[in-house]
């Protein structure tokens, strides 16, 4: 929203119709700002916002200036931000917002702007926010599937159950293949959201976009027909230009940046779909922050022309019901629902690891390595951790709010059985020897070179990736007692007394036995022997 833009008048009269002046809460009015107004202005008001920099004719008005904002009366502001731009003789790239938000929510956005030109957006309501990783990992979804200390699951993706009136069939197994980005950082409410790499194959993608195609929503579909022909592409360029769209829509290389990219729109979307979506946007999606600009059919029909250059898209058919049930399962099995919605009920809270004790668990390096590039640590299961394609920072936040995830009221182990900082070979080899086939036979459940016996749902992690993987002092806690740890886990307790070692390894010295076990775990993954026989722990 480009409110600074059209800012021109030091004082006007009240129009006709425009409400009387009421006095607005700017607690409701700071996340309308943040919805609306942040993607020109920035989440501070200063005009920094993500599509500033796209607005080269007229850069949002910074209303953190008290001077300037001081000067204008709250009638005038009340009516830039419900009329326009273009109502006051300023910027039509600043959209009305009449049509979308009540009277009451654009007094409390004229109070929140007040707040902020005066020093104070503590007065509008803002809160001490919680700590990067903490919202990074609510924005990502990470709870939907996770257990993290506190953080409840919320919907992050956007709604699905009319996914099949909206996009095509080609596209969707491209993107669901291949995701990258259609809506930029910033946009609300999707925020910091990204649609993750589950890594599909052919078939998986195909059988999911079968599902979506299912999920029409009783939306009407087919190609918005015209009398007017050939010159209806060019009364909606004109349109588009008038509308001032690009100031937050780029397509073909130019324009904002507040919106997706529309340049793919013939490919992607359904017409039908886009030209309701252009007369009311909230009436498709309530959450939508596009405002409603009461676009008239016939030029909401020339607009889709344009945008399609006058080709309607090869329909896509009757989605295969076989294909879509198989799509349903493995929706079910990935977690989707946890960030789309639907039948969410049913398969929260057990798609995921418990991470709510991470930090006890697992190494804070390896953790910005996995969230950076996810790789596979349990094959056997259909749900797997998603890539999301996190920066280096994000990665890091993220590793370190987990990293902070511990059972506080554990006491810290005893001298004789923390992590000296090497491995013994004594350890080692003794270590071996409780493994083996002969005495625990650790390779019949945990994947490794070879095959494990038994059903694959009794499997358990490979034991060569523990040394970067695991906290040492966490491995022998795990020995000690998983049940403790993970409550119904299906590892036993080897060491639940004093007498349950073998007699003939370390003199039956259960604590011994347990550290052996520990420096063998991490002997898989170390580095060359250094000399006197101990090898250092790698860090990565």
């Amino acid at each position: 929203m480009a409110l600074g833009l059209v800012l021109l008048a030091l004082s006007i009269t009240r129009p006709a119709d425009t409400p009387a002046a009421a006095t607005g809460d700017p607690q409701p009015g700071e996340p309308l700002f943040r919805r609306y107004c942040a993607v020109c202005h920035g989440p501070g008001g200063g005009g920094n916002g993500p599509n500033a920099s796209s607005l080269e004719e007229d850069q949002p008005r910074d209303l953190t200036d008290g001077r300037y904002v001081g000067r204008l009366s709250n009638e005038h502001l009340y009516r830039v931000i419900a009329e326009g731009g273009q109502a006051v003789q300023g910027s039509r790239f600043m959209p009305p917002w009449g049509r979308t938000l009540s009277p009451s929510q654009i007094w409390d956005l004229v109070a929140y702007i007040r707040a902020l030109s005066a020093g104070s957006p503590g007065s509008a309501g803002s809160a001490p926010g919680p700590s990067v990783g903490a919202a990074l990992a609510r924005e990502l979804g990470c709870p939907a599937c996770h257990r993290i200390a506190d953080l409840d699951p919320v919907r992050v993706g956007p709604d699905l159950s009319a996914e099949g009136s909206r996009v095509q069939r080609a596209w969707v197994v491209r993107f669901l293949k291949a995701p990258h980005t259609i809506r930029p950082v910033g946009y609300h409410p999707l925020s910091r959201s990204r649609m993750p790499d589950l890594r599909l194959s052919d078939a998986e993608a195909a059988d999911l976009a079968e599902l979506l195609l299912t999920r029409r929503g009783g939306v009407a579909e087919g190609w918005p027909e015209s009398a007017q022909g050939a010159s209806l592409v060019q009364n909606g360029r004109d349109l588009f230009r008038q509308y001032a769209c690009r100031a937050c829509h780029s397509r073909d290389g130019a324009g904002g940046q507040a919106g997706p990219d529309l340049s793919a729109v013939a490919s992607r979307l359904k017409p039908a779909w886009v030209m309701r979506f252009i007369q009311d946007p909230q009436a498709v999606d309530p959450l939508a922050p596009m405002p409603h600009l009461g676009v008239g059919d016939e030029a909401a029909r020339a607009i889709t022309h344009f945008l399609f250059g006058g080709s309607p898209p090869q329909p896509d058919g009757l989605p295969d019901a076989t294909a879509a049930s198989r799509g349903f399962a493995l929706y079910k099995a990935l977690g989707c629902p946890g960030c789309h919605g639907g039948d969410r009920d049913e398969v929260t809270g057990g798609i995921g690891p418990d991470l709510s004790q991470a930090g006890d668990k697992l190494r804070p390096e390896w953790l910005s390595e996995f969230l950076m590039r996810p790789t596979t640590i349990r094959p056997w299961l259909t749900a797997r951790m998603p890539g999301f394609r996190l920066t280096e920072a994000e990665a890091r936040a993220l590793g370190e709010l987990l990293a902070e995830l511990k059972d506080r009221g554990a006491a810290r182990p005893p001298e004789r059985l923390r992590f000296p900082g090497s491995i013994s070979e004594t350890n080692v080899e003794a270590g071996r020897r409780l493994a083996s086939r002969e005495f625990l036979s650790c390779a019949s459940c945990h994947v490794g070179e070879e095959r494990p016996e038994g059903a694959q749902d009794e499997w358990a992690p490979d034991l060569r990736i523990s040394a970067r993987r695991l906290n040492p002092d966490w491995i022998v806690r795990w020995l000690q007692d998983p049940q403790r740890l993970a409550p119904g886990t299906k590892m036993p307790s080897f060491f639940s007394d004093d007498t349950s070692g073998p007699e003939d390894i370390l003199d039956g010295d259960e604590e011994r036995q347990i550290l052996a076990l520990r420096d063998y775990i991490l002997s898989l993954g170390r580095a060359e022997p250094r000399e006197g026989g101990h090898a250092a722990v790698p860090a990565k």
